[in-house]
């Protein structure tokens, strides 16, 4: 940040009374609001540090570090002594006094956009530090940002300053969210983007590897063909021989490489296996080719709707967070998954991996489908507890839709607990006593 863009946040922050709620809602974001239509956020990553306006409270995860107890205790509710830039330098301070039953507390949140020793330090009133969102020690700095240290004031800096103003600090404040906003769903787009194209690229690689079904039907023939001719030659074989020269049934010469087997009779049993093997994948090829056929679709529909999204909340939808403790059955789950907060949805990207899901779903899940249109079948987990949120299953029922469908319009989506849900045959089903939430896909 600059120095005139800190000064005019200063004079801004001075005209406020109170800091209503004080929170970190990133790993280097903490956001102050002050009345219920006031917000500010001051983004504290080293070499990028940036302000903006921040109406929303929600966080990507919660935090409970000491420095965010601290933040919260020290901060939510207090009222606002000061606010200042002490020692001329790129660092905004703001005093404060939370009044108790016995005794006001005074507290200092300082924050430091000093390139890469940006910083937000917890002060007592005697400048001693409670807390800091990065501590350094003394092996790192002179300057030791630690609980229970009195914090040194920074060198002074003697250089140029570059000059500027900031006419109306509010409306600047809101483009640099805009700004900052479209960067990070740039970004998020790039990444998942990025991955979807990676699977793609993976799944049409298998599919192009996938062998000719006529080459395997003359394998299958072939083998047949070498079984038969080593039963009629079996007194012909020794133990351990690697080849057989002989005639076939019309008359050719033909020689047959032998497995290094010591009973000639398992020889031709070999063949037959190898026969019987090549038949069956020649038969079942064309389930191989469309699981990967329809997997390949189901991604490029998420790759479209992922292009088409308009906020990092519709992006975090379809892709939300990695969960960092995963079960280890997980990795048999044979469908595509999404975390809704606590609760898990399973989405079938084929006709197979529908059945699969269907099959394998509780009584008390709740089952999502496309009324009256072909999609992926849908089963939002309860895991064991009564009922799922209203919200949560509208956030399913979203979902059902982003992965069936990327045209944009109104879509219907049918849902209710999968005990009244039966299956005909395959994916296909007849449900009963269901309800239906309405989605428009911009």
């Amino acid at each position: 940040m600059k120095f005139f863009e800190i000064e005019a946040l200063c004079d801004y922050l001075g005209k406020f009374r109170q800091i209503r709620r004080a929170s970190r809602i990133g790993d280097n974001v903490i956001r102050l609001e002050f009345d219920r239509d006031h917000a500010v956020a001051f983004d504290l990553s080293r070499g990028s540090s940036d302000v903006f306006w921040a109406p929303e409270a929600d966080a990507g995860r919660d935090y409970h570090a000491p420095f965010d107890t601290m933040l919260k205790k020290r901060f939510g509710g207090a009222a606002i002594l000061k606010v200042s830039m002490p020692g001329g330098d790129k660092v905004l301070r703001i005093d404060t006094e939370l009044r108790g039953a016995y005794k006001a507390l005074k507290t200092s949140l300082q924050l430091e956009f000093t390139g890469r020793h940006t910083n937000a330090i917890i002060l007592d009133e005697n400048g001693v530090v409670l807390e800091a969102l990065r501590h350094v020690d003394e092996e790192a700095s002179y300057r030791v940002v630690k609980p229970g240290v009195a914090l040194k004031p920074l060198p002074p800096y003697d250089g140029p300053r570059k000059p500027g103003r900031i006419e109306n600090v509010e409306a600047w404040l809101k483009e640099n969210a805009a700004r900052r906003e479209a960067r990070r769903l740039a970004q998020l787009k790039s990444r998942h983007a990025q991955a979807l194209k990676k699977k793609i690229a993976r799944l049409e690689k298998e599919l192009r590897k996938l062998p000719d079904p006529q080459k395997l039907e003359e394998e299958a023939r072939r083998y047949a063909d070498y079984g038969a001719i080593v039963l009629a030659h079996l007194h012909e074989i020794k133990p351990y021989d690697k080849e057989l020269e002989t005639t076939d049934f019309e008359g050719r010469p033909v020689t047959v490489e032998l497995p290094p087997l010591p009973n000639p009779k398992r020889i031709g049993e070999h063949f037959f296996h190898l026969s019987r093997r090549a038949a069956n994948k020649a038969k079942n090829l064309h389930i191989e080719e469309e699981n990967l056929k329809s997997r390949i679709a189901f991604y490029e529909r998420l790759l479209e709707n992922l292009q088409q999204a308009r906020s990092e909340a519709e992006v975090l939808l379809l892709f939300p967070p990695r969960q960092r403790h995963k079960r280890k059955r997980e990795a048999k789950l044979q469908c595509e998954t999404f975390q809704l907060g606590e609760w898990r949805l399973l989405v079938g990207r084929n006709e197979r991996e529908n059945a699969w899901v269907l099959g394998h779903a509780k009584a008390s899940d709740i089952w999502l489908h496309l009324k009256d249109r072909p999609s992926a079948h849908c089963i939002l987990q309860s895991g064991g507890r009564r009922q799922i949120p209203r919200d949560v299953v509208e956030k399913a029922a979203k979902v059902c839709v982003e992965t069936s469908a990327t045209q944009p319009g109104d879509y219907l989506v049918d849902f209710t607990q999968r005990r009244h849900v039966k299956i005909s045959h395959g994916a296909h089903v007849n449900y009963v006593n269901y309800d239906t939430i309405k989605v428009r896909k911009a």
